[in-house]
């Protein structure tokens, strides 16, 4: 099928400006999206790329919000992968170990005031710590990447509204301290996948940051 119109240089930046007013900066996504958007403009369109864009507004939206999910998911199931090595790694699991212990002679030695207050601010350390990898350049946090990335590491501070429960399984000591080592492992696993993974992010949008 041969072509109606052939996309102008004009217009191709009229296109990229639009784009990035749009949430899409120089990254896969964008790329990809042109290159739809392009070729269906010039198999559908009529000339008119304002018109065009107009009428293909819903679309453009939504494929931001859907790479986004699919980030999510991913990322979701590499931070478990990451959780569940704490216990299957050889080199970690002494890492599991040591916590355990150190919380269950928390647990045991100090008041059940004194715990709380521990455990609130090993959780907190740990989530802020997860927050803070998170940081990086504004020109980086237009990118469905790291949105994504951003988004997946808050999943562990859910566990801040099950506080009730936690006061009341104080007195099952043992059960307290694996608990405790579970939550704190869970955070810790997507604080350190976070990490690492924004790094090597950065590391393939480095030439989006401005010098």
């Amino acid at each position: 099928m041969e072509k109606k119109y052939t996309i102008t240089e004009k217009q191709l930046a009229f296109l990229d400006s639009f784009l990035d007013r749009k949430g899409y900066t120089n990254n896969e996504t964008k790329f990809e999206l042109m290159d739809h958007l392009i070729c269906d403009f010039e198999e559908n369109g009529n000339g008119n790329l304002s018109q065009f864009l107009s009428n293909k507004l819903y679309f453009i939206e939504q494929q931001k919000f859907k790479k986004e999910k699919i980030f999510n998911r991913l990322y979701f199931k590499e931070m478990l992968k990451e959780f569940v090595s704490f216990f299957i790694d050889f080199k970690k699991i002494s890492i599991t170990i040591l916590l355990f212990f150190l919380f269950y002679l928390t647990t045991v030695f100090f008041s059940e005031k004194v715990v709380l207050i521990v455990f609130a601010i090993s959780l907190v350390s740990i989530q802020l710590y997860g927050l803070y990898t998170c940081f990086v350049e504004k020109e980086l946090r237009k990118l469905e990447e790291f949105r994504a990335l951003a988004a997946a590491v808050y999943l562990p501070s859910i566990v801040v509204h099950f506080f009730p429960f936690f006061k009341g399984l104080l007195n099952y000591k043992i059960a307290f301290s694996i608990f405790w080592a579970l939550v704190f492992i869970l955070m810790l696993s997507f604080s350190v996948y976070t990490k690492r993974k924004k790094d090597e992010l950065v590391d393939k949008y480095k030439y989006l940051i401005k010098k």
